[in-house]
């Protein structure tokens, strides 16, 4: 299990997850790339999303 600050995670569910999210993100980057945005722009923009998000999430209750 990781622990980061109070969010518990399994490393089993996390690849778990990982496998079910992946294949919908590669979809996503193809399609951004296809409408031009570089890969690097498209990058950055996922995680800037993905941060946003994030911080909504640590803000809730513990998790475990």
């Amino acid at each position: 299990m990781d622990e980061l600050n109070s969010l518990t995670v399994s490393e089993e569910r996390l690849e778990d997850c990982r496998d079910v999210v992946e294949p919908d993100l590669q979809d996503l980057i193809q399609r951004a790339l296809i409408s031009g945005f570089s890969r690097e722009e498209i990058l950055i923009a996922v995680s800037e999303l993905v941060a946003e998000d994030f911080a909504m999430v640590m803000e809730t209750p513990s998790v475990h």
